[in-house]
């Protein structure tokens, strides 16, 4: 999903012939032009002299927070959001990115002491977020949506830490809210999809999905929302609908591994063994060491194909009865 920032105009903060100001504003402007460029480092250096000039200049602090967040360096996002949310607390973009800000950096944390834990690199482990007290995130996603109820990534958040607190009716509000004020994002219908399939509400997880497909301009985003879409149909053991939407998946993202193990099972279960074959070795090929689970049982399914057409390869080899040699009339009784 594409990270945007508003583009808040810097001359909200002119008005005052105060030279301090007035350089500020002129290394934010430079700082903000620099961020449009994706150059993080030279915005975040314009950004601090802004702030050093003029430690009110708001708009400066929050194009900090935002060149941060680019990096994902969330705790030095949490910092500069903290502070213009300080200075200007009805900004709901400020609460909104500071709410975001605090869940990514508690994320990041647990998965970071989940991997040292496991002896793993971060991107091979999942946290256990249920553990993870998300207070202060939540307090400012929802001051966001109180003072703008548009704020569609605060309802977007709002309804991860919902899941993540096993509130799923709480989560599908939130996602539901999110995809109302904003149909064109992939995150919120792939979310509510899978909170659906979770309470096995499947024809609801393919209708959201069916909505996000329409509605959701661009092939990568899509990817993710095709894979939604034959999970659900998978589990309604529609193994045809499932194939057709996988393979939408991996057209859009051919790198979606969990589209192309799980339409390599679906080849299995309908015994088309060939192209199960070359999904699931395909998939323990390039899956991360993320899927090792999975891994394990695309060797078992490949195990079985292997064993299932030995068995038929020799199946001719058994020696015959001489009653069924005899009957075939291609036995002789050894002579004496």
């Amino acid at each position: 999903m594409k990270t945007r920032y508003a583009v808040l105009a810097l001359a909200l903060l002119a008005g005052c012939p105060n030279q301090a100001r007035n350089e500020s504003i002129k290394s934010a402007n430079e700082g903000s032009k620099a961020l449009g460029a994706k150059q993080f480092d030279t915005a975040i250096t314009a950004f601090k002299k802004a702030t050093d000039g003029f430690h009110d200049n708001h708009l400066a602090w929050y194009g900090l927070g935002a060149a941060y967040a680019q990096r994902q360096e969330w705790p030095a996002a949490v910092d500069a959001f903290t502070t213009a949310a300080q200075i200007e607390p009805d900004q709901p973009m400020y609460q909104m990115w500071l709410g975001i800000a605090m869940y990514e950096k508690q994320v990041k944390v647990a998965r970071e002491e989940e991997a040292h834990k496991q002896n793993k690199k971060v991107e091979e482990v999942q946290a256990d977020l249920g553990s993870i007290d998300f207070g202060q995130a939540q307090q400012h996603l929802a001051k966001a949506v109180e003072l703008n109820k548009d704020m569609w990534r605060a309802h977007y958040y709002l309804g991860k830490i919902y899941r993540a607190q096993d509130k799923p009716k709480d989560a599908a509000t939130e996602l539901t809210a999110a995809i109302t004020a904003n149909p064109r994002e992939a995150g919120p219908y792939v979310a509510l999809g899978e909170i659906y399939r979770r309470w096995d509400y499947s024809d609801a997880a393919i209708s959201v999905a069916q909505q996000g497909i329409n509605n959701v301009p661009g092939d990568t985003d899509k990817s993710d929302i095709y894979y939604v879409l034959g999970m659900g149909y998978d589990d309604k053991a529609n193994e045809s609908e499932a194939i057709k939407a996988f393979t939408e998946a991996l057209k859009r993202k051919r790198d979606n591994h969990l589209a192309q193990f799980q339409r390599g099972q679906a080849y299995f279960r309908t015994q088309d063994f060939s192209d199960a074959k070359t999904d699931l070795e395909a998939f323990q090929k390039s899956g991360g060491a993320s899927v090792e689970f999975a891994k394990s049982q695309a060797t078992k399914m490949l195990m079985q194909m292997t064993a299932a057409q030995n068995a038929k390869d020799h199946a001719g080899d058994k020696k015959p009865t001489p009653e069924e040699a005899t009957k075939k009339g291609g036995f002789q009784p050894p002579k004496r």
